[in-house]
């Protein structure tokens, strides 16, 4: 956790800047819910300006305003009847005014009244129907007075103007800020990722080569995965989850205080009722999770058969196996419909049983809401400022539930990647290395044994010298230590007993920048990288001119199949060097060691064969690169065992014999024998050849 706070704390600033701004976002979030609180009960109380406060509700007594209408005019006669009616009933009339055939009581409520106005509006139509006929009858609430009890800011302006105002002003604010947290927390989040991101590539390519072979193309795979696939889980936490992790608890907390403050009776009817909608979105969720992660499964199994049918289709016609392939192609497809039909059948129960549960759970809450409010324990707007405060809520509540989610699985992921920052490399450079500015090429084996394994050694005492500038051809049976040999003097891996004398210094206190930029690999598989053949060419000397690059490749006999491909020098070779033959590419690679120029040179012959002409152009050119530079060639063709100064023959991990072709021959050994097993025939085609 310290090396991820590393890269955490020089953005501290920014992320205290966010806490605060989500703190104001909070604020401004459950404000809405407040404002369009007070314009509800602004509209139903007929207020003018903002209602802070409706206390008239929690008084015993009452002022009303009774609207009594008939289909005919009232005359004059009926104030007093009213009057007179309604006293009788326990109203104290204040005044009474007539409007054609809407008669108008201004009374304040009987002692018995138990804030129902719904009962207290049917009883006095029942009553006041039986004398006077068909009428109707709405009590409301009189607007505020001076002397009222309510709270009214911008008293006497119209409601349904200035909080619309007041929320369109709240909603740009929120954007703003929202916009600023959000482009704040993805740019710091992409800095702290890029940074993870090259810090680790810079490891990775500071190990030694033994941790890459250690790993096989599987574990490559999880590699690539870690540097991608983990960095962007961990990437949750910067993007979205401190975000989830600091905004959406503070919504809750002052959330649930508002809401307990407005009635804690609702509040707790709210986490009653919400776990039956929270329970079965959870348990779907994690069921069309697996169901999704089938599907996805039984694709990967149609990729799989697409990728190795269409990879080796001259294979599949060859054997006449073409319906063998669609059978097994058609019962993976058979799979995914099985799979697909299943996740889509729990995907269509999930929205309706959702919404059903839902349904039940704002039931309820609306029952319960709508009882506090007909009988006045809540204003109008109270319960909407409540059940949007709720709704708001919600969210927030689900969000931090899926961090539970999210945050073991980017922790997880940051596990994995820490692991890759931490590994360090077999092969450390010395405190104070020697630089060589000019490497002679002597090159010295003294008493050098090495093993992969601490208890299986691949190479046992070897001892050898060999001059600068002195060609060496390295023959065996496979296994016999060969490839070893060269990866430690490229210094991939160091001895574990011995010493390797580069000019008599010992390689392990070498300045092994400076050795690597006078050494050159044609390794047996040619690797060229995306780009161009020029920028291939230049790979190991990134700083050479065109003309170098021109003169390498006509050293490497391949300046003229160059000029035919389509660009030149500027052609794309594409991944690998897929666009150029076998024989391209390996003049490409030749080419590439010629322009580094290497005082040592490493060389480990392809296996595979070449047309003649591919096979003349590729010698002259290997020639031209050993020619004066001290060169070890792990020889596979005769002709470049014939042209060594000096054999080395090697067996299980031992040199066996050193010489030239004509005295290892006279001795009868190993040699004599590989070369009638394996090379007699390559040197009669040579004198066919000639």
């Amino acid at each position: 956790m310290k090396k991820i706070l590393k890269y955490v704390y020089p953005y501290k600033s920014r992320f205290i800047v966010v806490f605060f701004v989500s703190i104001v976002l909070s604020v401004l979030n459950l404000s809405n819910a407040w404002l369009m609180g007070r314009l509800t009960d602004a509209i139903f109380y007929r207020t003018k300006g903002i209602p802070i406060s409706i206390t008239w509700d929690r008084q015993a007594a009452k002022s009303l305003r009774l609207n009594l209408t008939t289909a005919k005019d009232w005359d004059e006669s009926a104030r007093s009847e009213i009057a007179a009616e309604l006293d009788r009933m326990g109203l104290e009339v204040i005044s009474v005014g007539i409007n054609r055939n809407v008669l108008l009581v201004d009374a304040k409520a009987p002692q018995s009244f138990n804030r129902d106005l719904l009962e207290l509006t049917g009883m006095l139509r029942r009553e006041l129907r039986s004398k006077f006929g068909d009428l109707d009858v709405y009590v409301t609430v009189p607007e505020a007075t001076e002397t009222s009890k309510q709270l009214v800011l911008f008293k006497g302006a119209y409601t349904v103007f200035i909080i619309p105002v007041i929320l369109i002003i709240v909603f740009f604010f929120t954007g703003i800020l929202k916009f600023g947290q959000n482009f704040i927390l993805g740019a710091t989040g992409q800095k702290i990722i890029m940074r993870l991101r090259n810090d680790i590539y810079q490891n990775i390519q500071s190990l030694s080569l033994s941790y890459f072979e250690k790993k096989n193309s599987g574990q490559t795979g999880q590699l690539i995965s870690r540097i991608l696939s983990d960095i962007e889980e961990i990437n949750y936490l910067f993007r979205s989850g401190i975000q989830d992790i600091i905004l959406e608890p503070v919504i809750i907390i002052i959330g649930l205080t508002w809401g307990i403050i407005l009635n804690w009776q609702l509040t707790l009817l709210f986490f009653l009722v919400f776990p039956l909608v929270a329970w079965p979105i959870s348990y779907l969720s994690k069921k069309l999770r697996l169901a999704n992660k089938e599907i996805m499964n039984s694709i990967a199994g149609i990729t799989g058969v697409l990728e190795e049918t269409l990879a080796g289709i001259k294979v599949v016609k060859a054997f006449g196996m073409e319906e063998y392939e669609i059978s097994r192609f058609q019962r993976e497809t058979r799979q995914n419909y099985k799979r697909t039909l299943r996740g889509l059948r729990m995907s269509q129960i999930f929205h309706p049983l959702i919404n059903f549960t839902a349904s039940i759970a704002i039931a309820i809450f609306v029952a319960y809401g709508g009882y506090l409010v007909i009988n006045q324990n809540l204003s109008p707007g109270e319960f909407f400022t409540f059940s949007f405060l709720m709704s708001s809520i919600a969210d927030p509540v689900r969000k931090v539930g899926s961090i539970f989610g999210h945050v073991p699985r980017a922790l997880a992921a940051m596990d994995r990647v820490l692991e890759l920052l931490n590994e360090r490399s077999e092969v450390k450079e010395a405190a104070n290395p020697v630089i060589l500015p000019c490497i002679q090429g002597k090159v010295e084996f003294d008493k050098v044994s090495f093993g992969y394994h601490a208890d299986e050694l691949v190479l046992k005492d070897i001892n050898l010298k060999v001059e600068p500038g002195e060609l060496v051809a390295l023959v065996g049976p496979s296994g016999a230590g060969k490839t070893t040999m060269i990866n430690l003097i490229a210094r991939f891996y160091d001895p574990v007993s011995g010493t390797i004398k580069i000019d008599d210094h010992d390689l392990r206190q070498i300045k092994l920048k400076t050795f690597r930029q006078q050494m050159g690999i044609v390794p047996q598989e040619t690797i060229l990288f995306r780009g161009t053949i020029a920028e291939n060419i230049a790979y190991g000397k990134i700083d050479a001119s065109m003309d170098e690059i021109i003169e390498a490749a006509k050293a490497a006999n391949a300046h003229d199949f160059i000029l035919q491909t389509p660009d030149g020098y500027g052609t794309k070779v594409g991944s690998r060097g897929v666009t150029l033959s076998g024989g391209q590419r390996q003049r490409i690679a030749i080419a590439r060691a010629i322009l580094r120029n290497p005082r040592i040179l490493i060389l480990d012959e392809a296996t595979s064969a070449l047309d003649t002409e591919s096979e003349v152009l590729i010698q002259e050119a290997l020639a031209r690169l050993m020619k004066h530079r001290t060169s070890f060639v792990i020889a596979h063709r005769l002709s470049t065992i014939l042209s060594a100064d000096r054999i080395v023959v090697m067996n299980k991990g031992q040199i066996v014999e050193i010489g030239n072709h004509q005295e290892l021959l006279a001795k009868g050994g190993l040699y004599a024998k590989l070369y009638q097993t394996q090379f007699r025939d390559q040197a009669n085609y040579e004198i066919e050849k000639c």
